[in-house]
């Protein structure tokens, strides 16, 4: 008569245990969902887009240095096409085509036409926008120009330049960072920034050859 008894007392059990192992499955897509999206965010998406900035950055300066040899080369000295081909060969002697000069007057000319780089020292690091601190954005800032002088004139504005840069990317957010065209964007505002400081004949473009978020 004690077994009906034992049966009846070991049913409410054995259902409990078969609930539980019933919602385990559910329990566990509640407690890895997060673990999962933070190491996607992490391993992923962020180096892919650290990568993705990293290739436009040097596609936009190779650009940039192919457009500042160009406009050196139509500057050159010696006059139409034979001046540009001086100043492309400096080991070249041939005086004659339509140089109408010394080979030396052609080459002289094309580097002194020749943009230079000045980098500021260190980068530029500031919070992105609406992120309460937790992303940083840094940036390596320069100005291209053929003023003979802008390397002293940067060395000795850096602090200013760097104050109105970190002003004006201190303002941007994810959203405008991650939009199409926003590094070409950030240039073109710096450029306005720095010319009502530094005046219209210092340099003619500003450069950012690295560009990421943290």
């Amino acid at each position: 008569m004690a077994s009906p008894a034992s049966d009846k007392g070991d049913g409410p059990k054995s259902e409990s245990s078969g609930g539980i192992k019933a919602m385990l499955p559910l329990i566990l897509n509640i407690v890895l969902m997060p673990v999962i999206a933070f190491v996607m965010t992490q391993f992923v998406l962020i180096p892919k887009l650290t990568q993705s900035q990293a290739a436009a950055a040097k596609t936009a300066e190779v650009a940039a240095g192919e457009r500042a040899a160009a406009e050196g080369g139509s500057h050159g000295g010696g006059g139409g096409h034979g001046g540009e081909k001086a100043g492309a060969s400096s080991g070249s002697h041939d005086s004659g085509g339509h140089g109408g000069g010394k080979d030396s007057h052609g080459s002289t000319g094309a580097i002194s036409a020749t943009a230079t780089t000045v980098l500021l020292k260190n980068s530029i690091t500031v919070n992105v926008a609406g992120t309460m601190g937790s992303r940083l954005m840094m940036a390596k800032i320069g100005l291209r120009g053929t003023n003979p002088n802008i390397k002293t004139i940067v060395e000795n504005r850096e602090e200013d330049l760097r104050d109105a840069a970190a002003s004006l990317l201190q303002t941007k957010t994810l959203m405008d960072i991650e939009r199409q065209g926003s590094r070409n964007t950030i240039k073109a505002e710096l450029k306005a920034a720095f010319l009502k400081m530094l005046g219209p004949n210092v340099f003619t473009d500003v450069v950012i050859p690295d560009l990421a978020v943290q």
